[in-house]
């Protein structure tokens, strides 16, 4: 581990299970972890019936940790009676509670860490209600960095005033993570293929187009320099994000916003040509990746 300069999950009911399993004492098997390097530990409980480690105690014991106030977190688990009275107990527990402050920590750090110029530019009375809202409802536990992430600007993206510069700034970091997501492996598509019958296109699902309510770079320099940022302005400037763009982004033409907007949900080529679009900006917006084949 040490020369491959990785990281380690630790799963701590793994652990007990390999020392129950092999007469071994879990403490010692911890002992011989470099913790330095864990970087994730997952909690988790487990019985036996025959041998066999019970799933449904293992998702009660989760949903128990997750549970925001209220509700019945062990509904619709198959658990005996002594299963149940151990996981209904258990929240009563220091222990437990500490558990939970730990999850709830981790969980916060990594939604920071997900959006972070987004979120660390809105005021703490109204980020803090995004982080209990968001993490109580889940989020900041998944596997999937990018996907979570994009998830996690369409959250914020729905709850904050339009047109705002933090609006703009939400939108700006999901598009920036988007085509940087792609770009080591983009390939523009082939063309020809506008030319099949039934071709139908979409937005491209590394893309996307930012509007900025002022100077772009002022507004950017006062979001990274946390300086005092300009008042919305009614002239708009639209920047177009894709895996296929120099610097991965690039000034939007109105074509390309048209375009954009048209094709929230999919649709026919064919459909496109015959209601003004341009071919020659359809095929553009292909090879930059902001558009693909449905």
């Amino acid at each position: 581990m040490e020369r491959s300069g990785r990281f380690q999950l630790l799963d701590l009911h793994n652990v007990h299970c390999n020392a129950t399993n092999h007469g071994l004492d879990p403490v010692a098997i911890i002992d011989r972890v470099p913790l330095s390097r864990v970087v994730e530990i997952h909690i988790a409980g487990g019985s036996s019936h025959d041998g066999m480690a019970l799933l449904d105690f293992q998702t009660g014991l989760g949903r128990l940790v997750r549970a925001p106030d209220g509700g019945d977190p062990l509904r619709s688990l198959r658990l005996d009676a002594s299963e149940r009275s151990c996981l209904e107990t258990l929240p009563q527990s220091a222990g437990f509670r500490f558990t939970v402050e730990v999850q709830r920590s981790w969980c916060v750090g990594r939604t920071m860490n997900a959006g972070f110029l987004t979120l660390s530019i809105l005021a703490d009375d109204v980020r803090r209600p995004l982080l209990d809202e968001w993490t109580n409802s889940g989020g900041g536990t998944s596997s999937f960095f990018a996907a979570e992430a994009d998830a996690l600007f369409d959250f914020i993206a729905d709850r904050l005033p339009d047109p705002s510069h933090e609006l703009t700034a939400c939108r700006f970091e999901q598009a920036t993570l988007r085509a940087n997501e792609k770009v080591a492996g983009f390939t523009p598509p082939e063309l020809v293929r506008l030319d099949a019958p039934l071709c139908a296109l979409r937005r491209g699902r590394y893309a996307g187009i930012v509007l900025f309510h002022g100077d772009p770079g002022a507004i950017l320099n006062a979001l990274l320099t946390r300086k005092r940022l300009p008042p919305i302005s009614r002239e708009v400037t639209a920047i177009l994000f894709g895996p296929g763009l120099d610097r991965l982004w690039r000034l939007a033409s109105v074509t390309e916003v048209e375009l954009w907007e048209r094709l929230a949900a999919p649709s026919a080529f064919a459909a496109l040509l015959r209601e003004g679009h341009r071919r020659e900006a359809i095929e553009a917006m292909i090879h930059a990746g902001a558009l693909e084949y449905a």
